[in-house]
């Protein structure tokens, strides 16, 4: 019969400082879409589209934990996102 002071539990990294990281990180790319909204007249919407594309992939393998997943469903994540930039890029050379 095993105790609870006999009980093996496996241990679990903190992942603190990766979440401050990337939050910082966030925070600064947000910081730069508001700067280049206002100023980068000539290439706002493809840096903007880049920025966000970033945004999503940080938020997408840390926050939801996509990056401790199988390749598999990170492939089925990240072929949406890479094909909504495009079209969303298209679209915006088509409305210019």
């Amino acid at each position: 019969m095993n105790t609870p002071d006999t009980h093996e539990h496996p241990k679990h990294e903190s992942h603190e400082g990766t979440y401050i990281g990337i939050f910082a990180i966030l925070g600064a790319l947000t910081l730069a879409e508001v700067i280049i909204t206002y100023t980068a007249e000539a290439v706002r919407y493809p840096l903007l589209v880049l920025l966000m594309t970033i945004k999503a992939i940080l938020v997408v393998t840390f926050y939801m934990h996509l990056r401790w997943e199988k390749r598999f469903y990170i492939v089925i994540i990240a072929f949406p996102m890479v094909l909504a930039a495009l079209v969303a890029l298209a679209v915006q050379q088509l409305v210019r």
